[in-house]
């Protein structure tokens, strides 16, 4: 289920006045501070709110009575907790069609950015967390958007033909990368988050697949398929100047380490995939066809690597349970720890901006539900509760 806030605090209090339970002597005086109206539609996720309330030290303004209300279906109620951590955006088919959300890791409330027929996805939170770029089909091809964090304002940035996808936004905030199929293939873009020209910086192959940007905005690595010659990895500054061959298998998701030294990424070698790590020289530079660490060596494959933002911890998803599970390691390859241990997949490990924390896709129950867990894999708790896919956060 989502819990869903519709409406700003002036709305919500004028749709709460009609609740019994807003009415509760004292309660009114509270939500007036700080106030979001969600509208809770299971009993678990009633249990949730208060549960997240009474962690916040707001037992006491709720009525005593809400536990009560098992069999509630609709249930209009308004919770006094504040946000206190950054939101994880993610995608929702709870509507039919793929939307962009916003969901509050203390309240579980889950906020729509988008609402309208098109598909949308892939949404990444810019770097001072006030937009998300996505990818909508509204326009009959795959555009780049933007979004404000509330979903009152969406801006189409692409609009060339063909379809483009995969927006990356430069550690400054000012650009965005991105994958365009505009001339048959797959190139990389980059144009300012203003909606500034396009710059193309590949089109030597038919197939580049964006990967990352440096942490210092420098580089850009990105897979590249076809030839022997022309597959692995590649680093270029985003003006399209000076291009690197660092690996020449068939790798790919490319992901820079916090400092900018190292690059981790999966290696498919006679079917199965690797995680290896590309390091820069003592200079700083990097060169052609890089020496490599191996991380993993496992017969089921590892996938999704994610950087901790210290740089000492790599989360990954792997198969080598029987189903996908993540783990986490040391940054050369040691202390391997599973988190989740359940027989179902649990993939798209995203770490919590501090580094305490990691949401991920579980389907245990099912389809898709974005959870949450703690860095040591405990604590792990359900955000969405419903028979839709939810997939693809980021925090």
């Amino acid at each position: 289920m989502l819990v869903k806030a519709r409406g700003g605090v002036k709305g919500s209090l004028t749709a709460a006045s009609q609740c019994p339970i807003f009415l509760q002597s004292g309660w009114r005086s509270k939500v007036k501070q700080r106030s979001v109206l969600a509208i809770i539609t299971d009993y678990e996720a009633l249990r949730y709110t208060y549960r997240m309330c009474e962690m916040g030290g707001l037992r006491h303004f709720l009525p005593a009575r809400i536990l009560g209300f098992a069999p509630l279906v609709l249930t209009a109620l308004v919770i006094a907790c504040g946000s206190g951590a950054d939101k994880i955006t993610f995608v929702s088919e709870v509507d039919g069609d793929a939307e962009i959300y916003i969901i509050d890791p203390e309240s579980g409330i889950a906020t729509p950015l988008t609402d309208n027929t098109s598909e949308d996805f892939d949404p990444v939170w810019s770097p001072d967390g006030k937009r998300v770029a996505f990818v909508s089909d509204g326009s009959g091809d795959l555009e780049v958007n933007l979004v404000d964090g509330k979903g009152k304002k969406i801006e189409r940035l692409t609009n060339a033909p063909g379809n483009d996808e995969t927006p990356l936004w430069s550690p400054d905030g000012e650009s965005l990368a991105y994958i365009s199929h505009q001339d048959g293939g797959a190139d990389v873009f980059v144009m300012t988050a203003d909606g500034g020209r396009p710059v193309r910086i590949t089109a030597e192959s038919p197939d580049d697949r964006l990967g990352a940007w440096s942490p210092d905005g420098v580089w850009l690595a990105f897979a590249r398929g076809g030839s022997e010659e022309e597959r692995g990895l590649w680093l270029r500054n985003p003006d399209g100047v000076n291009l690197v061959h660092l690996t020449e298998e068939n790798d790919f998701s490319p992901v820079w380490s916090p400092n900018g030294k190292h690059i981790v990424f999966v290696r498919v070698f006679e079917g199965n995939s690797d995680l290896y790590l590309a390091s820069r020289l003592k200079d700083g530079t990097w060169q052609d066809d890089v020496e490599l660490t191996r991380l993993t060596q496992h017969e089921e494959d590892d996938l999704v690597p994610a950087w901790s933002p210290d740089g000492d911890t790599i989360a990954f998803v792997t198969f080598r349970d029987g189903n996908g599970e993540i783990y986490i390691m040391k940054s050369d390859g040691s202390r391997q720890l599973r988190l989740t241990t359940n027989e179902a997949d649990d993939l798209d490990p995203v770490w919590s901006p501090n580094g305490k924390q990691m949401a991920f896709v579980s389907h245990l129950y099912g389809p898709g539900e974005i959870f949450i867990m703690d860095d040591d894999g405990e604590n792990q708790l359900r955000l969405t509760t419903n028979d839709a896919e939810d997939h693809s956060p980021d925090w």
